[in-house]
């Protein structure tokens, strides 16, 4: 299982990779049919990773949205 700064690395990565352009949108299809789609990632949802991922590193508490149901 890789640790947290290992996951960071690869996170920052990703998302250099992202920014950069070198990760884009493709579909593969195989011989047999099965179709694979490899899109872009979403940076937002990729960086509050990050921080979350950051903050625990770093001992702080991370806060979540809130959620009530009726």
């Amino acid at each position: 299982m890789p640790t947290d700064a290992e996951i960071i690395a690869q996170l920052e990565a990703t998302r250099d990779r992202v920014i950069s352009g070198d990760q884009a949108s493709s579909v593969l299809v195989t011989p047999n049919g099965h179709k694979t789609d490899f899109v872009k990632p979403d940076l937002d949802r990729l960086d509050r990773r990050l921080d979350e991922l950051k903050a625990q590193q770093a001992g702080r508490v991370t806060r979540g949205a809130i959620g009530f149901t009726f």
